[in-house]
């Protein structure tokens, strides 16, 4: 049986920031509109919240490039159950 499970991602620690950083935003309702969430959503993804493969290419194509999702996340590999 094959699984198609989908690929869910986490910001890695530091990047919102750096995201707010290279566009010169001052305040997380810049920033969370900039990736397209609620500002009161930012805490949960700096706790590492986990974020779905669309947010994610999203993010990294605002970024300027939609392919190089490493450099702001990290995949999130779950464990099967056995």
């Amino acid at each position: 049986m094959i699984s198609m499970q989908t690929r869910t991602y986490r910001f890695r620690p530091g990047a919102l920031d750096a995201i707010a950083r290279s566009r010169n935003y001052i305040t997380d309702e810049q920033l969370a509109k900039h990736i397209g969430i609620k500002p009161e959503k930012l805490p949960l993804l700096r706790a590492g919240a986990e974020v779905s493969e669309r947010l994610a290419l999203r993010v990294s194509a605002l970024q300027g490039d939609e392919y190089y999702i490493g450099a702001w996340f990290d995949q999130v590999v779950h464990q099967e159950a056995a």
